[in-house]
């Protein structure tokens, strides 16, 4: 009889140590190769993917990372063939692990697509963490090109309007639409900054080498070209060419004089040609 109750008590044990022993698979314990961002596998930019995923069997978390070749844009889809019990996210991160992007998973939802969005030559991340439910899937990253800017329009060409003969003045009437003709500009009068030389004259032509701009809107200038050995000197009348401005001439040396003009900068730029008349 106490042989019976030791044998009856031994199996009891065995019965409650068995019944007592969890279920349960810690998660991500049995994720295989890819379970982390360090051991992601690659996923080739246009070339889809098939794996599976399994949260009852611990295989919790599957990561992949791409690297596009060249700037442009990059659509991600995840399509799962058993949606019915599954549950989780969907991460998308740049190569610092900075999160993008994330997506969660609805159940009885087979197919997710991320917005489109712009990358450069530089790896990035997608995780699919799974915390219920077990399905195949199939990923996949596309890449395109950037659309191409839009052609800027021109402003369509206005056609001037047909000119209208205009009427002397003597005869013209504005009143009755007459389109009077301007009067002939005359010839203005030389002008103290303003000077005309002769054509027959003798001259003598330097180059403005040196230009100090004061703020009387004169400028200080170094002539070469001109001077004592050519028989310049202060006070001869000279004019810059090409604008017509008078210089005033107030020392000279040998080879240079040094002279005052009403200019600026950009005009002695342009025009840097003095020309003096020679006494006789």
């Amino acid at each position: 009889m106490r042989r019976n109750f030791v044998s009856l008590s031994i199996i009891l044990f065995i019965v409650i140590l068995v019944g007592c022993k969890p279920d349960t698979i810690a998660y991500n314990s049995n994720t295989g190769h890819d379970g982390s961002r360090d051991s992601a596998t690659q996923l080739l930019i246009n070339s889809p993917r098939t794996d599976s995923i399994s949260a009852p069997e611990g295989d919790n978390e599957d990561w992949y990372f791409f690297v596009p070749q060249e700037e442009g844009l990059i659509t991600l889809s995840l399509n799962i063939d058993k949606p019915a019990e599954m549950e989780g996210q969907i991460l998308l991160l740049d190569a610092f692990g900075q999160n993008l992007n994330t997506m969660g998973l609805s159940k009885g939802q087979s197919l997710y697509e991320f917005p489109s969005f712009s990358v450069k030559p530089d790896r990035y991340f997608v995780a699919l963490k799974c915390t219920a439910g077990s399905s195949p899937y199939t990923i996949r990253a596309s890449f395109s090109l950037p659309p191409p800017p839009p052609p800027v329009e021109e402003p369509p060409e206005i056609e001037p309007e047909p000119s209208k003969r205009c009427v002397p003045i003597s005869r013209c009437n504005p009143k009755r639409g007459d389109r009077c003709c301007r009067p002939k500009e005359t010839k203005p009068v030389e002008s103290e900054d303003e000077t005309v030389i002769p054509a027959t004259a003798k001259t003598v032509i330097g180059t403005i080498v040196l230009v100090t701009p004061r703020e009387d809107a004169l400028a200080d200038i170094k002539i070469n070209g001109i001077g004592k050995r050519n028989g310049v000197r202060p006070g001869a009348k000279a004019v810059l060419r090409g604008l017509k401005r008078k210089v005033s001439i107030y020392a000279c040396q040998t080879t240079y004089c040094n002279a005052t003009v009403k200019a600026t900068s950009a005009d002695l730029d342009r025009y840097d040609k003095v020309e003096v008349v020679l006494d006789e």
